[in-house]
């Protein structure tokens, strides 16, 4: 009988090892999916980001140029983006900043959008490298530069 309840009580404690471990490894697979997730939307948003029509640049009905943002219309989005920011922009990056940094020949910085979430609890940023058009009146050739765009989604 005494070895009977011995057998069984390491049993049990064997039992609950494996459970304590089970319950551990999936707290961990947890964390890592979240993280997973929230760096898939922020590679998303970058995406939607990079092919949005209102800051291509493009002419007429000529095909846009790839990896290329129209500082004429960069400078105007924001004004846009505060008066549509609830209605429809929200509805595509969520809780995010997003902006594009000049890196050669200036060093100018343009807000995009930046919409804060107060209890985040991480942030994913990504950085995607473009170029930057810019239409000076008078000019025949429009002049380029180089930046970055940056966006960075809450969680």
């Amino acid at each position: 009988m005494t070895e009977t309840i011995a057998v069984l009580f390491i049993f049990f404690v064997l039992i609950m090892f494996g459970i304590i471990f089970y319950y551990k490894y999936q707290q961990v697979a947890f964390v890592e999916k979240q993280e997973e997730l929230l760096g898939a939307r922020a590679i998303e948003t970058t995406a939607k980001v990079l092919f949005m029509p209102e800051i291509l640049c493009s002419k007429g009905e000529a095909e846009p140029e790839d990896n290329c943002l129209d500082l004429l219309k960069l400078r105007s989005l924001n004004e846009t983006f505060k008066k549509y920011l609830e209605d429809y922009y929200f509805d595509i990056f969520s809780y995010g900043k997003i902006y594009v940094q000049e890196v050669y020949p200036g060093n100018s910085t343009w807000i995009l959008y930046d919409k804060f979430k107060q209890d985040a609890t991480k942030e994913e940023p990504t950085f995607f490298v473009v170029t930057l058009r810019d239409e000076i009146p008078g000019e025949r050739e429009p002049s380029y530069s180089y930046g970055y765009l940056t966006v960075v989604v809450y969680s």
